[in-house]
């Protein structure tokens, strides 16, 4: 008697089927590739050999960390340059839903910011918490980001999923400046 195999449905199935793909990219060897490493320890020459060779700039690490936000959250600058320039996707996110933008909000990192806001990035997606980039840098103490993620329009009055807006955070952790110039664009609490 043949033994007949039934498809795979529903989430078991989804799941099932995204762990074997994992397991098999791992086994391949995908998240082994030279650029991630290099990536992650700030090899600056050897990431520009790594592009030049062709090697995308969309990769992704086991975690599913995008090359372009390792990059950010570790401050290699020169890196972010390089692989947005190579044409990185400004608003991939990580497995947390965190975009570049946020994690360069979140440091505090200016530099960052600038070089991501020129590319026309998305300034108002949330995180799995609900966290925009304006929201983290208002909890962060981040002025010059919250600056410019206002002159890019970003909306001061979305609310992460406690309820609380930029301006709530500012005022909770005593940033009085942050808190006026999110009042000064609209925000509420």
């Amino acid at each position: 008697m043949r033994t007949r195999l039934m498809p795979r449905r529903g989430l078991v199935g989804v799941v099932v089927g995204a762990l074997g793909m994992a397991a098999t990219a791992q086994a391949q060897g995908l998240f082994d590739k030279k650029i991630i490493h290099d990536v992650a320890r700030g090899a600056v020459e050897a990431v520009r050999r790594d592009l030049l060779k062709g090697e995308n700039p969309n990769q992704v690490d086991e975690r599913r960390t995008p090359l372009l936000i390792s990059a950010v959250s570790r401050g290699h600058l020169p890196i972010v340059d390089m692989l947005l320039k190579a044409g990185a996707a400004v608003d991939d996110v990580d497995a947390d839903q965190r975009t570049a933008l946020m994690w360069a909000a979140e440091r505090d990192d200016i530099d960052a910011a600038q070089l991501l806001l020129a590319r026309n990035p998305r300034v108002n997606l949330q995180d799995r918490q609900g966290v925009t980039a304006l929201i983290a840098a208002a909890r962060r103490g981040s002025i010059e980001v919250v600056r410019a993620l206002l002159a890019r329009k970003a909306n001061p009055n979305i609310a992460d999923f406690t309820g609380r807006t930029a301006l709530s955070h500012a005022l909770r952790n005593n940033r009085q400046t942050i808190a006026s110039l999110l009042r000064a664009a609209g925000g509420k609490e």
